[in-house]
């Protein structure tokens, strides 16, 4: 049955260079309820649909200029979900294969047969109303798909800021370190010109850096002395513990590298991996230095809090051998006057947060 309804929205290039052929294709498509405009030559009709593009173009294999095999592989090239049917001699075999090995979805011979034509003709209009169907679909899939993405990405973040919240209350000492931490790393970002969507991931890593901790005992995270050999190997498996966490809902390579590697050091004794020098992921060496400086100036169950010149002092001493130097030049340059001016959380603590072992 042919649906008159499918052809009503469909405009056919023809192109011929004989007018009678021409005429007649034109005719023929028109009867039938299709839209019609017209060439004499393989250019012609590129330009023709450069100004005016149709989902279908019926053309000739042999005219004068580069031809229908050529124009079948432009258009093919420019406009790959056009239906392209070539009309071709009997005895010309060859080339229309070659126009189908080109891109052409159909094909007819001469002399016109118009049955032959309209068949080909409702066959690529057929093709063309379903991958319109397909297209409202897959545009109306992904819609629903954002929708749900962004409604799974609000209850992902929810649901890490209350982990945060219930990790840094195991101890009263540390609460709030994370923001803070991402607090004075966003500002150190912004004083190296980091790009924007690294800023992005490099918020997301801040915020959930210590994240990991929740897998290491609470007896352990608020030992008041020196803790064992055994404790402190457990304290160094949290950026793994952290990566393990969030890996099968955080897919961000960097941002998990951020997490794993804020504990390394650029001279290759840091934790969990003994990374190196630029084999420390970028966003952990941004991470380190406010981290060092958040946990020095914090109160801890082991030791006060440092006044922030010494724990700067501790910190300037760490260039180049533990923290990136010209992030550390950034940081106490221009980061901690900015927030000892009143933009930060520094300022609203002036106790800081602090550190084990070097930066802890």
């Amino acid at each position: 049955m042919i649906l008159t309804e499918s052809r009503a929205e469909v405009t056919v290039t023809v192109v011929d260079d004989e007018r009678v052929v021409q005429d007649v294709l034109l005719r023929a498509a028109r009867s039938w309820h299709y839209g019609c405009q017209s060439a004499s030559t393989a250019e012609q009709a590129l330009e023709l649909l450069e100004k005016s593009p149709t989902p279908i173009v019926v053309t000739d294999l042999r005219m004068p200029g580069r031809g229908g095999v050529w124009l079948v592989r432009e258009i093919r090239r420019r406009w790959p979900q056009v239906g392209v049917i070539v009309l071709t001699a009997g005895c010309d075999q060859d080339a229309a294969d070659e126009c189908r090995l080109a891109g052409a979805h159909h094909y007819f011979f001469k002399p016109i047969n118009l049955d032959e034509f309209r068949h080909v003709l409702d066959a690529a209009a057929r093709t063309y109303r379903l991958e319109q169907e397909n297209q409202v679909y897959r545009t109306g899939l992904e819609r629903a798909v954002r929708r749900q993405t962004s409604r799974v990405r609000r209850t992902f973040l929810s649901a890490i800021d209350s982990l945060v919240r219930t990790m840094e209350e195991r101890d009263p000492c540390t609460a709030g370190h994370s923001l803070r931490v991402r607090c004075y790393a966003l500002r150190l970002a912004d004083a190296v010109g980091l790009p924007k969507r690294q800023r992005k991931y490099l918020s997301l890593a801040a915020k959930l850096h210590d994240i990991g901790k929740v897998g290491v005992p609470e007896a352990v995270l608020n030992k008041p002395g020196a803790l064992t050999e055994d404790e402190f190997r457990l304290i160094r498996e949290h950026p793994v513990i952290g990566e393990r966490i969030l890996s099968p809902i955080l897919r961000n390579p960097e941002v998990l590298a951020g997490i794993r590697g804020h504990h390394e050091r650029l001279d290759g004794t840091g934790y969990p991996d003994g990374l190196a020098g630029e084999r420390v992921p970028l966003l952990a060496r941004l991470i380190a230095i406010p981290d060092c400086f958040d946990a020095l100036t914090t109160s801890r169950a082991y030791r006060a809090a440092l006044p922030a010149p010494k724990a700067l002092e501790i910190i300037r001493a760490s260039a180049g051998v533990h923290l990136d130097s010209e992030f550390v030049e950034a940081f106490v340059s221009i980061v901690v006057p900015k927030l000892r001016e009143g933009e930060g959380p520094f300022s609203r603590d002036p106790q800081g947060s602090a550190l084990t072992g070097l930066c802890g």
